[in-house]
């Protein structure tokens, strides 16, 4: 009644399966750099700006512009307050004596730092003396960039860049 062991047969690594584990890893490999590049190339363009060029070459500009900002002494406050579903866009310029400043005119870029397709431009009113607002619907929770641009009435610029998380 007592059957003897089965033999056990010994398999060997031979050239197939060594041939066939080399093209195993190098497909791997390679498949992967392909989804890679993929998606290098199919999602972000890296563009942080339409006009970047241009920027560049108006560096010079922008950095007076700054300077003369800073001579100026201007103080400014931007929030974003809960409007219902909504966001305000709450924008605030006061001068060195601390008196509001009225009459600008006062543009919002708003949108996600790494997304695109959020993106929006807003015309800020003035609501009251020196105040100004705007609602906006911001459809994701997350952070979000926001580039003001200011004129006064005498052409003199004003330019802010500030960034909020939304819950």
């Amino acid at each position: 009644m007592n059957k003897a062991p089965a033999p056990q047969t010994e398999k060997k690594f031979t050239g197939k399966h060594f041939l066939v584990s080399i093209l195993s890893f190098f497909g791997v490999i390679i498949g992967m750099n392909m989804a890679f590049v993929y998606f290098a190339t199919n999602t972000w363009t890296g563009l942080s700006k339409e006009n970047a060029y241009v920027d560049g070459l108006n560096y010079n500009q922008t950095i007076e512009a700054a300077k003369l900002q800073r001579e100026l002494n201007w103080q400014s406050s931007l929030e974003l307050l809960p409007q219902g579903t909504q966001k305000l866009v709450s924008f605030t310029l006061q001068d060195q004596n601390n008196q509001y400043l009225s009459g600008f005119d006062v543009t919002v870029k708003i949108g996600r730092p790494t997304l695109q397709g959020y993106d929006q431009t807003l015309v800020l009113a003035e609501s009251s003396y020196g105040q100004y607002g705007a609602v906006v619907d911001l459809p994701l929770k997350g952070q979000w960039h926001v580039s003001l641009s200011a004129t006064a009435p005498d052409g003199t610029p004003f330019q802010l860049e500030k960034r909020f998380f939304v819950k």
